[in-house]
């Protein structure tokens, strides 16, 4: 055999060990979820352009989420076959005022318009049978989970989320306590570390309002899981994001940064502050219960 030869053959062989070792030790290293990396293309998930992507998607989550728990579409064929506003006339005193004919353009625009909507129209005049309609809040209950992945600290996608895991009618995973109180506590994590905005402060503070009610139907097994010391460290967590939320939002009151939001967003925030103020002072009441310090009468006054 010539040298030339028996060099192929050793580093042939030498390739061929390193491959069977490679192998080998590879299955371990893809079993360990320690180091598993999420795939994050071109890093959007948890930048400004997932916040903006994850807003942008609720509308076709909305979509999804109503065909498939409703069992109804948003949009129907009248839609579709009758244009909107005045270019078709309108109703005016119980008579029909003819207006003059639609633009060539207008008509373009409304063909344009009915076009896009066509995939979201049913014309099936029976109702989604019910393999179609778990496939539907399959669907919803993924792109929900994509849109939490893009920003967790969104406040919406996130409470929807919760919904998913913990309703056993309406999400198609059922995880209850355990999946659901790890997301919790990813999203109280994740938001605070926003020490700037003064929204994921009511993520992390609505986050600790569904921990603690997960908490509170644990209680009502015959073999509670967690105690009540833990339900007040729940309360201490849930009182620092309403403080952290009322000291960032008086800076950005300060600075004029509410102005940069529209009133809608402004008001959403206002609401959602006031509602997990209520839960905060609902969920004391009732660990106060479970202490036996108050009665259930006492708690309701």
């Amino acid at each position: 055999m010539s040298s030339r030869n028996t060099s192929i053959v050793i580093n042939s062989c030498l390739i061929g060990t390193g491959l069977l070792a490679w192998a080998y030790a590879a299955g371990p290293l893809t079993s360990n979820r320690d180091i598993a990396l999420a795939p994050n293309p071109l890093g959007i998930k948890r930048s400004p352009y997932g916040e903006v992507f994850a807003i942008a998607m609720q509308g076709g989550i909305d979509q999804a989420f109503h065909e498939g728990v409703m069992g109804n579409n948003i949009r129907d064929l009248h839609d579709l076959d009758h244009g909107h506003g005045d270019c078709h006339g309108h109703e005016d005193g119980g008579q029909n005022e003819v207006q003059d004919a639609p633009s060539l353009k207008i008509r373009f625009q409304n063909t344009l318009t009915s076009l896009s909507n066509l995939p979201l129209v049913r014309t099936n005049p029976k109702p989604a049978a019910k393999a179609l309609r778990f496939q539907l809040r399959r669907n919803a209950e993924d792109k929900l989970r994509f849109a939490y992945d893009l920003d967790p600290s969104n406040y919406a996608n996130y409470a929807s989320l919760h919904f998913f895991l913990t309703e056993p009618s309406v999400g198609t995973r059922p995880e209850l306590t355990d999946s659901s109180l790890k997301l919790a506590e990813d999203t109280i994590a994740y938001c605070l570390k926003d020490p700037n905005d003064p929204r994921p402060s009511l993520t992390a503070a609505a986050a600790c309002t569904n921990v603690l009610s997960l908490m509170f139907d644990d209680r009502r097994k015959a073999a509670p899981k967690y105690t009540i010391s833990q339900m007040r460290e729940y309360l201490v967590q849930l009182d620092h994001c309403i403080a952290r939320y009322d000291d960032i939002s008086s800076r950005w009151t300060e600075e004029k940064s509410w102005d940069l939001l529209s009133p809608q967003r402004i008001a959403e925030c206002q609401d959602r502050s006031d509602f997990i103020r209520k839960i905060r002072d609902a969920a004391e009441k009732t660990i106060l219960i479970f202490e036996g310090k108050i009665t259930n009468s006492q708690a309701s006054n």
